[in-house]
């Protein structure tokens, strides 16, 4: 192993490090932003047993974006331009979104939702691209089946949802996510009946609620890992 090629092995460590991310929890972010970086094939580059070139210009961008580093610094750190074939076979760079970072707050635990990252109930970390995110956004993860309808796209236990915060105004047929006065965070989806607001689970097990019983915290606007505007 060249001494450029150990450079760039410990600066890689050294950038997981920076983040606080385990190398399963790489693997599964770089899924989340479409391109998966397996925790093997992550080992084995921080070994160097594989070159940082062999991920190819679209995981290496995934990588960088997890990383929070600038493409600049990554040409410089690493040599390597990250770059996208076109239709042509010509090189030109990817877009590249400014980086955000939002705490994963669990839906288990009782009461509202809050930002303060030494609170237990802080999971982990999104980084939504720009085209997704809001300020003041929350990310929950989903906990349990309540909302999982048995369809392809339908919400299940691990998911995480972008919430608004700032759109509480129910709407037919949109989910949001609401304190049940009581029972902790939930999900649920509102419908009308009539003159009457309920709020539903989508799996049919459990039964609805009267919005009166509940405090909205805001309204789903994006579902992962699905990729789904709502």
């Amino acid at each position: 192993m060249t001494n450029e090629s150990r450079k760039i092995q410990e600066w890689l460590i050294d950038l997981r490090d920076r983040q606080q991310l385990r190398q399963d929890e790489v693997d599964k972010k770089s899924r989340d932003l479409g391109a998966r970086i397996s925790q093997s094939y992550l080992s084995q580059l921080e070994r160097g047993i594989k070159p940082l070139a062999s991920l190819g210009g679209e995981r290496m961008d995934v990588l960088r974006r997890i990383y929070a580093v600038s493409p600049e610094e990554w040409a410089a750190r690493t040599g390597l331009s990250i770059a996208t074939p076109t239709a042509a076979s010509s090189q030109t760079l990817s877009p590249v979104p400014s980086l955000h970072r939002v705490p994963v707050i669990g839906l288990a635990a009782a009461g509202a939702p809050v930002s303060d990252e030494e609170d237990e109930r802080i999971i982990g970390w999104e980084y939504p691209t720009d085209s997704e995110y809001r300020p003041h956004m929350l990310c929950l993860e989903v906990d349990g089946e309540s909302m999982n309808n048995g369809d392809a796209d339908g919400m299940r236990h691990g998911d995480r949802l972008y919430v608004d915060p700032t759109d509480m105004h129910l709407q037919e047929n949109k989910i949001y996510v609401v304190h049940l006065h009581g029972n902790g965070i939930v999900v649920k989806r509102a419908r009308r009946l009539g003159t009457d607001w309920w709020l539903f689970s989508d799996n049919t097990d459990y039964k609805p609620t009267r919005p009166d019983e509940a405090s909205i915290i805001g309204r789903v606007y994006y579902h992962q890992p699905r990729g789904k505007r709502l």
